[in-house]
């Protein structure tokens, strides 16, 4: 089973982020910090795999990555 993973060198941290806003299983957990940064996470337990997050990354921070290795 695959999960998502965000690369936080990549990210943006933008406080409007689109990939987190089309998860539909609400695995992105946002925080909002200071300066229009904010702290994107991804439960992996409710993370299906599906990739969608994935295509609307605009910097590319998201990868899928096998379960296992993501322990």
């Amino acid at each position: 089973m695959r999960v998502a993973r965000i690369d936080e060198k990549i990210c943006d941290k933008s406080p409007f982020c689109p990939a987190a806003a089309s998860c539909r299983f609400k695995a992105f957990r946002v925080i909002l910090g200071t300066s229009f940064r904010v702290n994107i996470s991804i439960d992996e337990e409710k993370c299906t795999g599906c990739g969608v997050c994935v295509r609307y990354c605009g910097p590319g921070a998201i990868k899928l990555i096998e379960k296992e290795k993501a322990s």
